[in-house]
Formats: structure tokens, C-alpha cells, sequence
């Protein structure tokens, strides 16, 4: 049993900027997660750890009572993946096909989108048939028999789930050491034995600078390998939409036309081969830059995707014609010039407007939804060129202000910014 002596001890030491013992925050975490501690007393210790911080023994204590709160699997030979979030991020849906085609195992947890930034269990839910219905046993045959398997996170780390929770309603989202906990602790109890981090920064980020963006990473790679997972980070950029497509069944096109060959945008192209390229690296895979290209060539990588799809419950047929709404509304450029950015933010916005995304949880989305982006920073456009499409009819007035308010145009030519800004 949790006294609330312990708990309000625990509130008074962080409010002194004191270190909180691993025992102190074991016991809150266990208390929180029984419904011995009650929000209001966890909020407060929230609050003390956002406004005064943790170390790292802290913030890892914090993870390992988290991963350790609730069911935990074991994937030691796999590679798994984590984007910290974006507009058009379709990554996973295209490196990890590519990385269980060339030979290494993935087990992946993933979420659903809220606000401007996608989840990846959205996107594939637009497959007709496809299920996340996935419990550990099924999900272990699934990784040997096909080398792929992505789940939602069910039983994984509810004293994560509970808190994060608690802190988007009490404004402690925000705090490095409770961003890094959350995350690692999730991936901690997903059990894979390799794992990437996608960091990424911009306008259209979490972390808005390439500073911030760091250290984070250096945070996640330091937990993840303290818990005894082999890890590595990319700092990305997000100040524009990834590809083109933003929205659900959308995504979906245009992680298939690239699996299946076709031309893709550059940003999408480079950054989907660097991360399955270092995931294979992380795996120990010789020559991976070279096995990604023979993986997307030779159809090996499309036919690893379908095959995932159908273990899932979708159906391979489909990926063709998955539905996209019928009602498109064009956007023209209002004047002729240099595309100086199309700003994430603001096509995120308007993808959440149309109904490809959610304010809250349990919000009901629409698939076919969402925004095509047909300009990048660095182009050069004329008077009245189509810039972008909508698809829906929800708020597609604002939906377009938005995208037009995310335009910038210059008289002068513009520098096409770097995808990867960085690594560790």
C-alpha cells in the first residue's frame, strides 16, 4: 500500500529541486498505476518535476518503472523504429518493408495520430480488413513467418499511458525528462533488441530547433542503451510536409507507388532509404545502403508490404484503389515566384480540419481525407500553378486559408533545405 505521506514526501523533495530516490519514484509509479495515488497528487509531482527536472538516474528510473508497470515482450533479434512525429511522416511504412526484406526482423509498437501528426495505425486501418489485432504469441509467429509485425501498445506500459494522459491536461508535456521516459519506456516494453529514433525539428516539430531536436536524441539513445537496447538517432527536418500526401489512405498511395518503383519526391526518397539503411547497420547487415536499393528494385520490398498486409487481415488486392474522397478542391499559387516553404503546420492544420486527423482521442477520422502537396521549398512556380489539393468537403474553405496562410513565396530563387540534419 502507497501512503500519502510517501507521495506527498516525494511532491516536497522535487519542489525543493532535491533528487528523488529510484525507490520514491518506483512506489509513485506503482501507486499512480493501482489507483492508490490520486490524480490531483500526481499532477502536483508532474508539475515539480516539469518546473525543477530530473537527472538521468531519475529520468531513468522513471523509464524502467514505467516499462516494467504493465506486460512486457521480448524481441531481442528485432529492429523497430520511432518517429517523434510529423506531417506526411510515412516512413515506417516504407523502411521497415524494405528492412524485413533485406533480412532483419521488425517489431513494431505504433500509435494513432492526434492533432497535426499522423499515426501509423490510422494510415494502415484505411486498408480494408486490416487489424491490429495482434496478441504476442501471433504477433511472434507473425515476426518469424513473415518478418514483419506492427501492434498497437494494449497492455505495454499503462503507467505511461496514465500518465501522459495526465500530463496533457495539466500543461507538463513539454519537459525533456518526461518526453524521454514516455517514449523509452514504450519502446523498453516492446522488446526489440535494435532500435532507430526519428527526431524530428521544425515548425511542424515538437522540438522546433536542431538544439533541442539533439537533445532529445542523445537523451533516447542513453536510456534505450542503458536498458540494453543497441541504439541509434537521426535529427530530421519537419518545416514541410514529408512527400507529398497528408492523410490516411493518401499515405498509403504514395508509400505504395514508392515500394512499387515509381518516382517519389526527393525528401521522401532520401529519407526513407537512410533510415532502413541504418536500421540494417544497427542489425549488423554488411553493405546496407546497396541490400535497400536490391530490396526497392527487385520488388522484394512491395511484395514484403503486401505480404504484412495480408498476415494483418487486409487485403493485398486493394492497395490500388484504397478510396480517397471525391471532393477535391485545387489551390493555385497567387503569384508567381520561389517556394520559400509550404509550411507543415499549416497543411498539418488543414489535414486535421478535412478530417484525416483528431483533436482528441476518440475522435472518429475520415481515411480518405487529407492534403496532396504539390510544390517544395526550392520550386518555381507561376501565377495560378496548382500548389496543392484537398480532399473532403469538411471545412475545406478554412482548410484552404490554411494551406495559402502556409505558403511562402519569394521573387528571388530559394535553396531546397537538407532532409537529415543530423545524427548520433
Amino acid at each position: 500500500m502507497y501512503s500519502e505521506n510517501a507521495v506527498l514526501d516525494a511532491i516536497e523533495t522535487k519542489k525543493r529541486g532535491d533528487e528523488l530516490s529510484e525507490n520514491t519514484i518506483h512506489r509513485a509509479v506503482e501507486g499512480y498505476t493501482s489507483g492508490e495515488v490520486p490524480d490531483y497528487q500526481m499532477s502536483a509531482l508532474l508539475m515539480a518535476i516539469f518546473i525543477r527536472g530530473m537527472d538521468y538516474e531519475e529520468t531513468l528510473a522513471l523509464t524502467e518503472a514505467m516499462a516494467g508497470s504493465g506486460e512486457r515482450h521480448s524481441f531481442p533479434g528485432c529492429v523497430d523504429k520511432h518517429s517523434t512525429g510529423g506531417v506526411g511522416d510515412k516512413i515506417s511504412l516504407i523502411s521497415l518493408p524494405i528492412v524485413a526484406a533485406c533480412g532483419a526482423p521488425v517489431a513494431k509498437l505504433s500509435g494513432r495520430g492526434l492533432g497535426t501528426t499522423g499515426g501509423t495505425i490510422d494510415k494502415l486501418e484505411s486498408i480494408p480488413g486490416f487489424s491490429f489485432d495482434l496478441p504476442e504469441e501471433r504477433m511472434r509467429k507473425q515476426v518469424e513467418e513473415v518478418g514483419l509485425a506492427i501492434t498497437e501498445a494494449g497492455d505495454l506500459a499503462p503507467a505511461d499511458r496514465a500518465i501522459y494522459a495526465l500530463r496533457d491536461t495539466t500543461g507538463t508535456v513539454d519537459s525533456l525528462p518526461l518526453i524521454g521516459s514516455s517514449i523509452v519506456s514504450k519502446k523498453a516494453a516492446t522488446g526489440a533488441g535494435y532500435l532507430l529514433y526519428d527526431v524530428k525539428s521544425g515548425s511542424g516539430a515538437f522540438m522546433k530547433t536542431a538544439g533541442e531536436a539533439r537533445e532529445l536524441a542523445d537523451l533516447l539513445v542513453r536510456l534505450s542503451e542503458s536498458l540494453g537496447i543497441e541504439a541509434s538517432a537521426l535529427i530530421t527536418a519537419m518545416d514541410e510536409p514529408l512527400g507529398s500526401a497528408v492523410g490516411n489512405a493518401l499515405e498509403i498511395h504514395e508509400s505504395v507507388r514508392f515500394l512499387q518503383g515509381e518516382d517519389s519526391p526527393a525528401d521522401l526518397s532520401e529519407k526513407s532509404r537512410v533510415v532502413a539503411a541504418r536500421l540494417l547497420r544497427l542489425k549488423g547487415i554488411q553493405e546496407p545502403e546497396d541490400a535497400v536499393e536490391g530490396a526497392i528494385s527487385s520488388g522484394a520490398a512491395y511484395e514484403k508490404f503486401a505480404e504484412f498486409v495480408a498476415a494483418q487481415g487486409g487485403d493485398p488486392k486493394t492497395l490500388q484503389n484504397i478510396p480517397v474522397s471525391k471532393e477535391v478542391r485545387e489551390i493555385v499559387a497567387p503569384k508567381a515566384g520561389y517556394v520559400v516553404r509550404l509550411g507543415a503546420l499549416g497543411v498539418g492544420r488543414a489535414a486535421l480540419l478535412l478530417g484525416a486527423g483528431r483533436e482528441k482521442k476518440g475522435d472518429k477520422i475520415d481515411p480518405g481525407a487529407g492534403v496532396e502537396v504539390l510544390v517544395k521549398a526550392g520550386d518555381e512556380v507561376e501565377e495560378d500553378q496548382p500548389v496543392a489539393r484537398l480532399y473532403g468537403k469538411r471545412n475545406a474553405k478554412r482548410a484552404e486559408e490554411l494551406v495559402l496562410e502556409a505558403l511562402k513565396i519569394s521573387g528571388t530563387p530559394v535553396q531546397r533545405p537538407p532532409v537529415i540534419l543530423g545524427s548520433l
